[in-house]
């Protein structure tokens, strides 16, 4: 089984110059591979595989005098920038995605390496980089590393290792039954068994820190661009920025583990619609503010380690419509956030009986 361990490193100057030049020849490196590609479809409507334009980037481009600073960086990390770029373009070619665009230069990248890594404690040895200093001691196991992700989010750096390790066996308790989970917006969710969790957008201390951020934005609009107080300033917004991603990342991945610690017998889900979500000007910055698309990534993750069950209904089951008491079913309007029913007279917040449908639901997908 292979686990990912991601901590903050501390690099010493010289190092942090050797990650930003890596970073910037990998992003040289994958917009290059990108134009040589245009010019060759306009050309002759041909494809150049990753394999020949790494060919071609060793034994014409890069003895170059004027390109000689290629190979001052990790080797690996190139050839891996171009293999991203060769699985965009087939993404492209599958219309799995979009066509792939251009990286800019900015203060986030990472790069990818593998080779002679070592762990100790305090520290990770690394290709071209040597001996980093780890900011969290003991958290990277010492045995079983197969590579290595360095990163830069504005002034930090991060390093993610990936290790093979066995698969532990967790002592589970008996299954309760299956749990019914709706999403929404003025409460984040609600579960088939009446606990809900507020949506922490509206909390008082991101509340204040969405304020400060408004604050220091106008500041830095103010100064000049690429001026000494600009790059000051820019460090303050992506710090309020990181906070603010941190504060909701984590609350998101604690409701996850909460749940999953009951060990259900299954989770059913609704598949929303995020992308038309999105369009609707009255509602989209408080679906993005919520985060629905990470949350679900982490329940498929947490469920597969945990082997529980997770299941989705079908996008247009109408579980907010539904009575789950006696089955009937009237039009809801969403401003209307409590469910009356006139045929046996339950009355129930419109939240958690959509819960107790999903629970209820028969027909769904399994996705895990």
């Amino acid at each position: 089984m292979l686990k990912a361990y991601r901590t903050e490193i501390r690099p010493s100057d010289e190092q942090a110059v050797m990650i930003h030049k890596t970073i910037g020849t990998c992003r040289y490196v994958y917009n290059l591979y990108l134009q040589k590609n245009k010019e060759a479809y306009k050309a002759d409507s041909s494809f150049l595989s990753g394999y020949d334009f790494s060919k071609w980037l060793n034994n014409e481009h890069a003895r170059r005098e004027e390109f000689a600073w290629i190979k001052e960086v990790p080797s690996k990390a190139v050839k891996q920038a171009i293999m991203n770029a060769e699985t965009a373009y087939k993404k492209f070619f599958k219309k799995l995605a979009s066509f792939p665009c251009f990286k800019r230069k900015s203060d986030y990248g990472s790069f990818y390496l593998i080779g002679t890594i070592h762990v100790k404690r305090h520290l990770i040895q690394l290709p071209k980089l040597g001996k980093v200093r780890l900011k969290e001691k003991g958290y990277i196991p010492s045995a079983g590393v197969r590579s290595a992700t360095v990163s830069r989010e504005g002034d930090r750096y991060f390093v993610s290792v990936l290790v093979e390790e066995q698969e532990a066996c967790k002592k589970k308790s008996g299954p309760s039954e299956g749990i019914g989970i709706d999403m929404g917006i003025k409460m984040f969710l609600y579960t088939s068994d009446g606990e809900h969790v507020a949506n922490v957008s509206r909390s008082n201390q991101l509340a204040k820190l969405t304020k400060s951020l408004k604050h220091q934005q106008r500041k830095l609009a103010r100064r000049v661009k690429g001026s000494a107080n600009f790059q000051k300033q820019k460090v303050i917004v992506q710090r309020l920025h990181r906070r603010i991603r941190n504060i909701k990342t984590d609350l998101k991945r604690k409701t996850v583990l909460k749940i999953v610690k009951k060990n259900p017998q299954f989770i059913t889900i609704e598949h929303l619609h995020v992308k038309g979500m999105m369009k609707n000007r009255t509602l989209s910055n408080a679906f993005q503010q919520i985060g629905i698309g990470y949350f679900t990534d982490w329940l498929k993750v947490k469920c597969a380690e945990c082997e529980i069950e997770l299941r989705r209904v079908d996008r247009f089951y109408p579980s907010s419509q539904i009575c789950s008491c006696c089955g009937e079913r009237k039009k809801m309007l969403l401003h209307v956030r409590t469910y009356d029913c006139e045929h046996c007279g339950m009355s129930l917040d419109r939240d958690w009986n959509a819960s107790i449908n999903l629970k209820n639901a028969k027909d769904y997908t399994v996705l895990v």
